[in-house]
């Protein structure tokens, strides 16, 4: 006999959602009745994209600036740059 149980959702399935309900404008129900899970679960799964995209924003911005202060040499050590 078939468990019921549901698949694991990824987080692929989670940038299905967010397009499908921020770009194509599918309601979070319509969502959950094709994933075949509930609407909290898909407002989640939104969400936690949501942060992810932002985290790797952030990362980038953090990666920018470290080659930055790599390029210039904007080191503490570096006093010619940091003057009171």
């Amino acid at each position: 006999e078939r468990s019921m149980m549901p698949r694991k959702l990824t987080i692929q399935h989670s940038a299905i959602a967010y397009i499908l309900n921020k770009e194509m404008g599918y309601t979070q129900k319509a969502i959950s009745i094709l994933m075949k899970t509930s609407q909290p679960t898909i407002s989640n799964m939104i969400k936690e994209f949501e942060l992810k995209q932002q985290i790797n924003i952030l990362k980038k911005e953090l990666d920018e600036a470290r080659s930055i202060i790599q390029a210039h040499n904007l080191l503490p050590q570096n006093n010619t740059y940091f003057i009171d």
